[in-house]
């Protein structure tokens, strides 16, 4: 299939086709070809075109050499494992720095929590010092219950020049020592990726969500709320479940704190959203923590706003959040920065990496969804759909967020490189152009290995085997039932279900362009199958039914 956007050529009448892979050849591999209309003659050309003098070109892979890249389709979307093995090879072939020797004590040496050193203090000089220590540890622990708690050899490891962190027992902390002992004397990727997981260097964590009514009640249907905020509140509780797991495996006394930042909206429509904090329901030490947008005057915006239309109040929502974080972390008692800065969607990716730059903190980047592969043509139409979508904001925010990503994480692997049939919602960045603003020669490489692919999984107290009708919220079923089977109800439902005997296929959703095409289509297909509308039902729920317009 050849898919082409099309500019116009100034002088010469010919259409320049320097956009994302036209013909798809082989996954992740871009083509461009110059196209002559009268006399049908298709050229291959590269990505630039001097002849196009006055367009901006932003080519943005001259930031990205000299750094290491993935180079096989199959590899994309395994980053980590990746620089697992460029990192332990380069290391030992880095002399000049004690090679991993030298490498693993200074990175040992940056480890602290709240101004308090980790793992070493400053007793131990150099990584031969650290050798000699750790078999000096190694032959204390042999004559030692392995139970035995770290608390209570903390005071004599201390005069060594060990501090907490290495483990919770005299077992894990050995485990760890060995491990540091296998790096020094021989590098592997295998022993670094466990080594570095069990580092403390994770308390603190900023997730930043703006747009929508975020809230843990009455807003699910609310405009631009929805599965986004589910996956959020279900990625913090998985998330510090699993940090309060490793800090106390590591035998640390540390709470850890989770902030969600988001906007105040004063307007909050019976929400919870005009409040500055709100704890998150089945957490420990996990906040809400809310912004308000402000105006250039300076007054609080008071009602919602588009996701489409948040971008002026960006950057000083940015700056008043990274202050907002600080002083909540201080009064915590964590000190100030966070260690880690999750963004969500073109938004809060935009501010995580404002955010991020201010603070000096590593950047995590989660799109959900990227607009542009959403619309037909976006990029080249941009101007037609700017008034209601401002594409000319977002996709300059996504590509801004995508480069200054320390890394990205996708669900799947087509999010990043698509299939033979199209390109992925990331590969699509990759050169593009949006005429009479810019042309992109290189936005994205999704052999970066900053792509990562961590599929979400789900909440086992949510979606459980129908075996288990002790997890079932009976209490709800006679409602539920009157909702399906009853009278139509003005302002609840439209229709009702006659047969008590099938099955029923639910699916939740907000109806849009995008999502009415995806129903059309899942329609289609149901309705072509005369074995499928004789044994289940496909039930719908949305936040809005109009009666007229889904008829």
């Amino acid at each position: 299939m050849l898919h082409c956007m099309f500019l116009t050529h100034p002088s010469t009448d010919t259409l320049d086709t320097t956009d994302q892979a036209p013909n798809h050849p082989s996954l992740s591999t871009l083509s461009f070809c110059l196209i002559q209309p009268n006399i049908v003659i298709v050229h291959g050309v590269a990505a630039l075109n001097d002849d196009d003098r006055w367009v901006l070109e932003v080519d943005l892979g001259v930031f990205r050499r000299g750094l290491p890249r993935m180079r096989r389709t199959k590899t994309i979307g395994q980053g980590v494992d990746f620089l697992n093995r460029h990192l332990s090879s380069s290391l030992s072939r880095d002399p000049a720095n004690g090679g991993i020797n030298g490498s693993l004590f200074q990175y040992l040496k940056t480890l602290t929590y709240a101004g308090s050193p980790l793992m070493l203090n400053g007793k131990l000089k150099s990584h031969f010092e650290l050798w000699d220590a750790l078999l000096q540890v190694e032959k204390m622990f042999d004559t030692m219950d392995d139970a035995t708690p770290y608390s209570e050899v903390s005071h004599d490891l201390q005069l060594l020049g060990f501090e907490p962190g290495w483990g919770n027992t005299i077992a894990r902390a050995m485990d760890t020592m060995n491990l540091a002992l296998n790096l020094l004397e021989a590098p592997d990727s295998v022993r670094l990726s466990d080594f570095l997981s069990r580092m403390p260097s994770m308390f603190n964590v900023v997730i930043l969500s703006p747009h929508g009514f975020f809230g843990q009640k009455d807003v699910l249907g609310k405009p631009d709320t929805g599965g986004q905020i589910v996956y959020i509140l279900d990625q913090v509780r998985a998330l510090e479940k699993e940090m309060r797991k490793r800090i106390d495996q590591q035998g640390l006394e540390i709470v850890p704190e989770i902030l969600v930042v988001t906007r105040l909206i004063p307007d909050a429509k019976g929400t919870t959203c005009n409040q500055r904090l709100e704890k998150i329901n089945r957490t420990t030490n996990a906040q809400i923590l809310r912004v308000p947008f402000k105006q250039k005057n300076g007054e609080v915006l008071q009602q919602w706003v588009s996701r489409f239309e948040v971008w002026p109040y960006l950057e000083r929502f940015a700056e008043d959040a990274t202050k907002a974080v600080k002083a909540e972390l201080h009064e915590a008692g964590h000190g100030e920065n966070p260690d880690f800065i999750i963004g969500n969607y073109s938004d809060g990716n935009l501010v995580a990496s404002l955010m991020s730059h201010a603070l000096g903190v590593t950047q995590c980047n989660i799109a959900h969804a990227l607009e542009k592969t959403k619309y037909n043509d976006a990029d080249i139409n941009w101007k037609s759909m700017d008034d209601k979508y401002h594409f000319g904001c977002q996709f300059t925010a996504d590509l801004i967020a995508m480069n200054t990503a320390d890394f990205i994480i996708t669900s799947t692997y087509q999010e990043i490189a698509g299939q033979a049939g199209h390109v992925g919602q990331y590969e699509s960045h990759n050169a593009f152009t949006m005429p009479g603003l810019y042309r992109v020669t290189s936005g994205i490489d999704v052999f970066d290995p900053k792509f990562n692919i961590v599929s979400p999984g789900a909440d086992a107290e949510v979606y459980f085997p129908y075996t288990q009708e002790n997890k079932r919220l009976k209490k709800f079923h006679p409602e539920l039932k009157e909702l399906l089977y009853g009278s139509p109800e003005k302002g609840k439902s439209v229709g009702q279900l006659k047969s008590k005997d099938k099955p029923i296929i639910f699916r939740c959703l907000v109806f849009g362009k995008y999502c009415a095409q995806h129903v059309m289509r899942r329609d289609a297909w149901q309705g072509s199958s005369r074995d499928h509308d004789d044994h289940v039902f496909m039930k719908t729920s949305s936040y809005a039914v109009r009666p007229d317009a889904l008829s």
